[in-house]
C-alpha cells in the first residue's frame, strides 16, 4: 500500500473520513468560494517557486474561469500579490517540489531544499496559514528528513515550517475595509518556525501507519476539524445528504445503494 504523511494523518484524525476519501474515493464538489484555501495556497506556492507573481495569479484565475467572477475575487488577487512578493523576497531559493519515493511505498514532496554544502541541505515546508501552533505538533518535515537522508545519503541540517501570512481581519460584506486589510497584510512578515528532529515522532508515525494497515473498521471521530471536512453533511446525515459531493461521487453512492 502506498502511503504519505497526509494519508496516515487523515486516518489518525478520523478513520471514517479516511474510508470515504481513500477507500471509496469520494470527492467533494468544487469549492467556488473566492477564498478557497487550497487554490490560494497553491497559487502562492507556484508564484514563489517560479519567482513570478503573474504565474501565481494566473493559477487562481484559471481555477475560477468557469465560475462568476466578482469584486471579491479581485480583492483576493490583491492579497495574493502581497503574499507572493513577500515569499519571493524572504524565502531562500533552492530546489522545489523534490519527490520522495521509497521502496516500501512512501510518497512525499519536499516544498523546498536549500543546499548548504556538499551533501548538506536545509529543508522547508511552506504553509499559507497563520496556524503556527497547530503545525508545531506535526512531524511532516521530520518524516521528510528521515526519508531524504535514507534515500539519498545526504544530510539535512535544519528543518523549517515557513508560514506565509494571511490577514486576520475579517472582511465586511461591503468590502469597505479593504485598505485596512491590505495594510495589515503588508505589515506582516513571513515566519520561519525551526523544528527540532525527534525520532520518537517518526516511530509514532509508523505505529499509526501500522494501525491503519490492520484496520477493518473506520469509525467516526469528532473534533474541531469536522468544521472543514468536505464530507461534513454526508457524515451528519448518515449518508443521505449528498449535496457536498461531485456528480461522479453522487452516482457512485446511488448505484451502490441500488445494488
Amino acid at each position: 500500500m502506498s502511503f504519505s504523511y497526509s494519508k496516515v494523518e487523515c486516518f489518525n484524525s478520523c478513520p471514517f473520513k479516511y474510508r470515504l476519501q481513500y477507500i471509496e474515493k469520494l470527492e467533494a464538489s468544487d469549492d467556488t468560494s473566492p477564498t478557497n484555501a487550497l487554490v490560494e495556497g497553491s497559487a502562492v506556492h507556484l508564484g514563489i517557486e517560479k519567482c513570478s507573481i503573474e504565474e501565481g495569479l494566473n493559477y487562481y484565475k484559471e481555477y475560477f474561469k468557469p465560475y462568476t467572477w466578482t469584486e471579491r475575487h479581485d480583492f483576493e488577487l490583491e492579497k495574493l500579490k502581497i503574499s507572493i512578493q513577500k515569499g519571493i523576497d524572504q524565502i531562500p531559493r533552492g530546489e522545489y517540489e523534490y519527490k520522495l519515493l521509497a521502496p516500501e511505498g512512501f510518497i512525499g514532496y519536499i516544498d523546498l531544499l536549500v543546499k548548504i554544502d556538499d551533501g548538506v541541505y536545509d529543508l522547508y515546508d511552506m504553509k499559507y496559514s497563520n496556524n503556527i501552533s497547530g503545525y508545531r505538533k506535526s512531524c511532516q518535515v521530520m518524516l521528510y528528513k528521515y526519508y531524504f537522508e535514507r534515500l539519498t545519503g545526504n544530510k539535512v541540517r535544519d528543518l523549517y515550517y515557513v508560514f506565509i501570512p494571511k490577514s486576520i481581519t475579517k472582511l465586511n460584506e461591503s468590502l469597505s475595509n479593504k485598505a485596512e486589510i491590505l495594510e495589515e497584510l503588508s505589515g506582516m512578515d513571513i515566519h520561519f518556525e525551526k523544528v527540532e528532529y525527534d525520532h520518537h515522532q517518526i516511530n509514532y508515525f509508523f505505529a499509526r501507519k501500522s494501525l491503519l494497515e490492520k484496520s477493518t473498521t473506520f469509525p467516526k471521530r469528532y473534533s474541531y476539524k469536522c468544521n472543514w471536512c468536505p464530507f461534513k453533511r454526508l457524515c451528519a446525515s448518515n449518508g443521505s445528504d449528498l449535496s457536498e459531493l461531485n456528480e461522479t461521487s453522487k452516482n457512485k453512492l446511488l448505484n451502490k445503494t441500488n445494488e
